[in-house]
């Protein structure tokens, strides 16, 4: 019994680690000056590569397959909506930069 609430607690675990959430826009988006679109463009970009390492074929995934195999698909469907607003989020502070003629 103990056995079995130890795999089960791992794999709540596991299925709790979300992938990082971003905000597509912010209401002070245009007070970003371009040294702040740069750093935000990068943090996007990290969490694009985060994304990366915890999907597909990761030690994530394979621990959830071992443990609790729904997890992966969880994991697969929040990483594409992480993705997704990331993507986004890269789109909106390109084109901010290009507004404030930044290099």
């Amino acid at each position: 019994m103990k056995k079995l609430a130890g795999i089960l607690t791992l794999a709540a675990a596991l299925v709790g680690c979300t992938h990082t959430q971003v905000l597509v826009k912010d209401s002070s988006d245009e007070r970003l000056t371009c040294m702040e679109i740069a750093t935000q463009t990068a943090e996007a970009k990290g969490v694009l590569r985060d994304i990366d390492d915890k999907t597909g074929f990761s030690g994530r995934n394979v621990a959830m397959g071992i443990f609790f195999w729904p997890g992966i698909i969880v994991n697969q469907m929040n990483a594409g909506d992480a993705r997704k607003a990331a993507t986004e989020r890269l789109a909106v502070l390109a084109d901010l930069a290009k507004q404030k003629n930044c290099q």
